[in-house]
């Protein structure tokens, strides 16, 4: 990746959550009536994965926003939600492409996930919204979409459990 990758997809995947919430936060506040926002990140804003260093680092970002922004909302009633997907039914990949004036690749290139890399099902988007329209009624903080997931994060759990073992102090 270029910086000028990292400088686009911070841009999109980071810094259009901060648009997004410097639009509405203040006017929610101001109306008094609570609300809720919903951030888009990604399975990949929780568990770091292979090939995707950049998008990682813009999604963990916008969990972390959204965990912080949870916790400031909150006294006034507003809550807020962290999408994170793992692989929907869009054309996120030819949409991307054809934003940054480039055609989709036919074959990835060498640097790019094999086939078969990103496991898990892929959902559609009704089901996502499903899940978000429950999670707002629910007032949960996480907005998750594939029981994969579950693994993953447990995983993830463990070895940040493990290192307040004695030995590893």
């Amino acid at each position: 990746m270029t910086p000028e990758d990292w400088r686009l997809t911070m841009d999109i995947d980071f810094w259009g959550v901060v648009y997004g919430v410097d639009a509405f936060a203040p006017r929610l506040i101001e109306q008094g009536q609570g609300g809720h926002i919903v951030n888009t990140a990604s399975m990949a804003g929780l568990v770091g994965m292979q090939w995707l260093g950049v998008y990682c680092a813009a999604k963990f970002a916008v969990v972390g926003l959204s965990e912080s922004l949870r916790r400031e909302l909150e006294p006034h009633a507003i809550g807020v939600s962290v999408l994170c997907p793992m692989v929907v039914a869009t054309a996120i990949t030819e949409n991307s492409m054809r934003m940054r004036g480039k055609e989709a690749p036919q074959a990835p290139p060498v640097d790019q996930p094999p086939p078969g890399a990103m496991r898990g099902g892929v959902i559609g988007t009704e089901e996502v919204a499903r899940r978000v329209v429950r999670a707002v009624d629910r007032n949960d903080l996480y907005v998750l979409t594939h029981p994969e997931q579950r693994e993953f994060l447990r995983r993830r759990a463990a070895r940040l459990d493990a290192m307040f073992e004695p030995d590893r102090w």
